[in-house]
């Protein structure tokens, strides 16, 4: 048991950013971050680097204060086994994801730990904006807009991805014991929140919380949204994670079977 001066101490908000070698853009979502740390009973933030990297050092040298960290791990680079390592050490009441290119809009934090059903200890999720920037030298936002996730969550997700990681913040308890897969080439994220939402279904709060960013100047760096998240190989991952997590129901099974078979993909819908 904790002792309760111990609990008081200990920070609301787990913020985990995996990060490669984008310094810059890491600058931008931290102090998102720090800008919002009043008012929601203590924020950390877990930086967790998969290479060395002299500008990432500078960075969380810089804008990370004592109640944070950061950490230069070995193993493969990929975010899944940075992920992982930011739960095995996270200490808040609540566990949110961001990636080094994204940022939370001003105010959310607050607002978010204001929500009744966060105060209850639900798991939530929560609206995002989109925005298309171009990055370099010449680096301006060219667009931006707000997608409202309400009601986006059922169990369509059992077909496919619904919505992001970072549009969620989870009580830390109810992660205990899930990871992320680090040895598939795409679709981790969506195989972690199957597992999550098995155990329990996240609602809606009416905030805006994560700014998501996109290079309109290159094919994405994103896991997931990357051409090998898209060519034929990935869509076994697809199968991966249909026979991890089977269909619900039979209608649900027999849609998973017409898309892998859209693929060409012999299964039958008892198969995922």
């Amino acid at each position: 048991m904790i002792h309760g001066d111990l609990m008081a101490e200990l920070p609301f908000f787990t913020v985990i950013v995996p990060t490669h070698k984008r310094a810059v853009l890491l600058r931008r979502t931290l102090a998102s971050i720090n800008a919002q740390r009043d008012g929601v009973g203590g924020v950390e933030i877990l930086v967790i680097s998969d290479a060395t990297d002299g500008d990432t050092d500078a960075a969380c040298a810089e804008l990370l204060t004592p109640a944070d960290m950061y950490v230069r791990r070995n193993g493969p680079s990929g975010p899944s086994a940075s992920r992982n390592m930011g739960l095995a050490l996270a200490k808040g009441a609540y566990i949110l994801f961001l990636d080094d290119d994204d940022s939370w809009h001003d105010g959310f934090l607050p607002a978010l730990r204001a929500q009744p059903a966060v105060q209850q200890g639900l798991p939530v999720y929560f609206n995002c904006s989109i925005v298309n920037e171009r990055r370099g030298a010449d680096a301006a936002i060219l667009s931006e807009g707000g997608a409202d996730l309400a009601g986006r969550l059922t169990d369509e997700i059992y077909l496919k991805n619904q919505i992001p990681v970072c549009c969620f913040a989870f009580p830390r308890a109810l992660l205990a014991g899930l990871k992320f897969d680090a040895h598939m080439r795409a679709y981790e994220d969506w195989e972690f929140m199957l597992a999550v939402y098995a155990r329990q279904k996240a609602v809606h709060v009416p905030l805006i919380g994560a700014r998501i960013f996109k290079d309109s100047g290159a094919e994405s760096e994103r896991r997931g949204v990357s051409q090998q998240s898209h060519d034929y190989n990935a869509v076994f991952d697809y199968l991966y994670v249909y026979r991890r997590h089977p269909a619900p129901n039979a209608d649900l099974g027999q849609r998973r079977a017409s898309l892998l078979n859209s693929f060409n993909i012999p299964v039958t819908a008892e198969m995922v």
